[in-house]
């Protein structure tokens, strides 16, 4: 259960076509707290006992970053689907054997990049993949606030790891490089600040300010067209995504060869949004690909290749950018 799992638990049993019967954390108390209120559900305190039982098909895992792959590894040679939270494992070695084996033993491995089963995120893909659009020119994202400080991964694998997920979703291609500073203000403690910058071939460049340590929570995103702007503020409780018809249009004087600039200052509008919460939608997406054996959206290969940048951030970082 863990941190994040109760969260999980909700929404797997609201689900009609999902019968949860065990749950393990090693906190005795967290669990009876479950079986309180649900005599029929076993409770664990070792997950193997869990994995092991007949009667599961699949299993949720909501626990460190650096045990990822050890219980998802555990519950795919027993033959369970698995559902695990971002990111998929520790190293990108570790997420290629995780793929390997789902497909060997023909299960699901599903990663929980919420955001994207959003209807905010999904709106930012939809409105940008348009002609009217223009060029998507740059992404600018701040995800700050006080604590929750890890201890087994920095705040990059911590918080960048949904701008990445983001990233992968609207850009469909893969960055040409990475820098990233990162600064360990808590001796104890892993990197708590961040700021990571991605190029991409098409001149497209994202930019990533993460940190445990702000006296303030902001999560906000600015998606840059050359014809519009999308401003995205996960905050809001309704009207996350406006859209800014601005934009920015070069023409070259042949007589003096100067760049003219023109702006373009248009209206405003807001979206509207359904108010569904992403988890269900996560839920749904995977019950839906082990029903119909298909690939879920957020696959083992698209966690794989979200770790394989998030190693490449923390190389930048050791080697100073």
């Amino acid at each position: 259960l863990g941190y994040w799992g109760p969260n999980l638990y909700r929404n797997f049993n609201n689900n009609n076509n999902v019968n949860v019967i065990s749950v393990a954390d090693l906190d005795i108390k967290k669990t009876n707290q479950y079986s309180n209120n649900n005599p029929n559900l076993n409770t664990y305190t070792d997950y193997k006992k869990l994995i092991l039982d007949p009667k599961i098909d699949a299993v949720a895992i909501a626990t460190p970053v650096n045990t990822h792959y050890k219980i998802a590894k555990y519950a795919l040679s027993n033959n369970k689907h698995v559902f695990v939270e971002k990111p998929l494992a520790d190293s990108s070695h570790k997420c290629l054997e995780l793929i390997k084996l789902s497909k060997k033993n023909k299960l699901i491995l599903f990663v929980d990049h919420t955001f994207l089963y959003t209807e905010a995120v999904n709106k930012m893909k939809s409105i940008s993949s348009k002609k009217e659009f223009g060029n998507i020119m740059y992404y600018d994202s701040t995800r700050i606030n006080l604590g929750l400080i890890q201890n087994d991964i920095n705040v990059i694998w911590d918080l960048a790891v949904h701008d990445l997920s983001i990233l992968d979703f609207i850009q469909k291609s893969n960055p040409i490089y990475v820098s990233a500073v990162g600064h360990k203000h808590i001796r104890s403690k892993p990197i708590t600040s961040a700021y990571l910058t991605f190029l991409y071939s098409n001149n497209f460049v994202a930019h990533i300010n993460v940190n445990w340590l702000s006296p303030v929570k902001i999560r906000q995103t600015i998606l840059g067209g050359s014809k519009k702007m999308i401003l995205y503020n996960d905050l809001e409780p309704s009207d996350k995504i406006k859209v800014f018809n601005k934009g920015v249009d070069v023409v070259v004087d042949e007589e003096t060869s100067k760049n003219l600039v023109n702006y373009k200052l248009g209206d405003t509008y807001i979206p509207n949004l359904k108010n569904k919460e992403a988890l269900s939608s996560a839920v749904n997406e995977f019950l839906d690909s082990i029903n119909k054996d298909k690939d879920p959206l957020t696959d083992g290969v698209r966690g794989y290749k979200i770790v394989k940048i998030l190693e490449t951030a923390d190389k930048s970082i050791k080697m100073n950018g």
